[in-house]
């Protein structure tokens, strides 16, 4: 007698299936039990986000989860993360948190001394070179107990962003060609790392990387101190730093998927004009005849 295949049961297959979906909802059940019925809205990536990618608003959603399991600093409106880089690959339905943009941290390493040292060359770009800038572009202390001042009269926490400038930041550098007319020269420069002496709150230096091509210009720019001395040795004003500015994420330049290469994004100057508002202004007659009689 022949034996019959065997056949699989539709029915064993339905209420296995109706089993398994009874189980994930009481597990979302106890879950919510757990945290009191509690839920939070979180920004989760709807797919798999690739590092230096610039999120949009059809990469990001938000959805209902237990507060218990909402990390502490997850975004919860996703106009919150639109516009900005991830710095790492964000999971599927991962929640959205400030540390996906953050700057990676640097490669520790310890010298044959045994003092910790850093290392930055895993964050330069093909093509790119690590360069050290003073914090502040100034020329020596006006006194020896004054404030550090560059030529302009700006102290230094005024010439950089009153150091607030941070490891993974980028900036733009505002000079004076040598005729007071402030222009933007090197822009969307990443900063690798902020050096600060002994420990010192005040930085010292950003490590900066800009193309190689670029390298000794921004060397002779930063070194000139405003001053061109001629081949008859008469000194005249030229180019110099006057102040860093913070750049918005949103304008950052792009990262290569894999990193190896960076491309920066320069912008024009352009904005609204500022306005002229209804104000003749006081002369000195109309102040004689307030209060000269």
């Amino acid at each position: 007698m022949a034996i019959q295949a065997n056949k699989p049961n539709n029915r064993v297959f339905l209420l296995l299936g109706i089993l398994l979906a009874a189980l994930a909802f009481g597990g979302v059940l106890f879950a919510l039990r757990q945290n009191g019925g509690n839920t939070s809205t979180v920004v989760v990536a709807k797919k798999s986000i690739p590092v230096g990618t610039t999120l949009t608003s059809d990469l990001v959603g938000t959805i209902a989860v237990p507060s218990a399991a909402v990390p502490s600093d997850a975004y919860t409106v996703t106009t919150a993360v639109v516009g900005k880089t991830a710095t790492v690959t964000i999971g599927a339905n991962d929640p959205i948190v400030p540390a996906f943009f953050a700057a990676q941290p640097l490669a520790a390493a310890t010298s044959a001394g045994g003092t910790p040292v850093v290392s930055v060359e895993t964050q330069i770009a093909k093509g790119y070179v690590a360069l050290a800038i003073p914090a502040s572009p100034a020329a020596p202390p006006l006194s020896s107990s004054g404030p550090q001042m560059n030529t302009f009269g700006l102290a230094g926490e005024q010439a950089s962003v009153g150091y607030y400038i941070q490891q993974g930041d980028h900036i733009d550098i505002l000079i004076d060609p040598g005729h007071s007319a402030i222009r933007f020269s090197f822009q969307d420069v990443p900063v690798l790392r902020v050096g600060t002496p002994g420990g010192s709150a005040t930085p010292s230096i950003y490590v900066v990387e800009v193309p190689r091509s670029q390298a000794e210009l921004l060397t002779e720019l930063v070194t000139l101190r405003g001053l061109v001395k001629d081949g008859s040795g008469t000194v005249t004003a030229g180019p110099y730093v006057v102040k860093y500015v913070l750049r918005p994420q949103s304008e950052w330049g792009k990262i290569a998927p894999d990193g190896s290469s960076f491309t920066p994004n320069y912008e024009t100057t352009t904005g609204p004009a500022v306005p002229a508002p209804a104000d003749p202004g006081v002369s000195l007659g109309q102040l004689d005849s307030l209060f000269g009689h």
